[in-house]
């Protein structure tokens, strides 16, 4: 992988590229007037654009690019704060300080959520196994600015670990958070944001099984909670309660562990 940075403002933004290529363990190259597409085609390899406020993954397989945006969850934090509620903290049921681990970050819509309803005094983590989707959602939560203050300083909180969600719960002390929650890639197509379809060609497809789901539990001292499609068999197959909705593509289950 290589690092570069936008055209515009390429000396002003060099040191920063810098930065990201070390963190990442990438190889820094001057952009010059070189399009993207050529260094890909130069390099055979993913390029990540370091631009003013903003870092661009472009895949070498031609997906669709990644970077960091609050995606739905900019229209359900002003949902949230007109006091309308949101189906994915019903089903966690979520209250001020409990804490929660979201296994499949993405672009943290889900964990920006739960954390407004958490609290200052509540505590999000989001699992990322994929280190370069991880260090770009972590560097978005910190940098990015359009919102309430409310939602900026709720951002910066959520703690982002580079890690597949099997080696977190497996090292992780009994009923030690409140919920734990899934949200894995959909078994059925629904179309999606552009955020999410640069996602989908670089994030982890890694499925839910048995294993997972028994750490979960036991890590989990609320519910363990996922979010599918609502033709998902992946509901009845894990034994998790399914609130349908109507008309949603979408559903949530969730399991009660707060009586093991």
């Amino acid at each position: 992988m290589i690092v570069t940075t936008a055209r515009k403002q390429a000396i002003r933004l060099e040191q920063k590229a810098k930065e990201v290529a070390n963190k990442l363990g990438a190889l820094f190259i001057e952009r010059k007037d070189e399009s993207v597409a050529d260094m890909i085609e130069r390099h055979q390899t993913n390029v990540i654009v370091v631009g003013k406020g903003r870092l661009t993954l472009y895949p070498a397989n031609n997906g669709d690019p990644f970077f960091y945006h609050p995606s739905s969850a900019m229209f359900r934090v002003k949902q949230w704060s007109r006091g309308v509620s949101d189906p994915f903290i019903d089903a966690a049921a979520l209250k001020k300080g409990m804490s929660m681990v979201d296994c499949t970050l993405g672009l943290a819509s889900d964990s920006l959520v739960a954390k407004l309803a958490v609290g200052v005094n509540g505590r999000v983590i989001g699992l990322e196994a994929n280190p370069v989707v991880a260090y770009i959602v972590q560097e978005g939560l910190q940098t990015w600015q359009e919102g309430s203050e409310e939602m900026i300083q709720r951002m910066r909180e959520i703690e982002v670990i580079h890690k597949h969600h099997l080696a977190y719960l497996q090292s992780a002390e009994t009923s030690s958070i409140d919920v734990v929650y899934f949200d894995p890639m959909f078994e059925v197509h629904v179309e999606t944001s552009k955020g999410i379809k640069g996602l989908k060609s670089i994030a982890c497809h890694d499925d839910l099984n048995e294993e997972i789901l028994s750490h979960a539990k036991r890590v989990a001292k609320s519910r363990v909670v996922l979010k599918d499609h609502w033709q998902s068999e992946r509901f009845e197959r894990f034994g998790f309660n399914q609130v349908k909705r109507q008309h949603a593509a979408f559903h949530y289950g969730s399991i009660d562990v707060s009586t093991k």
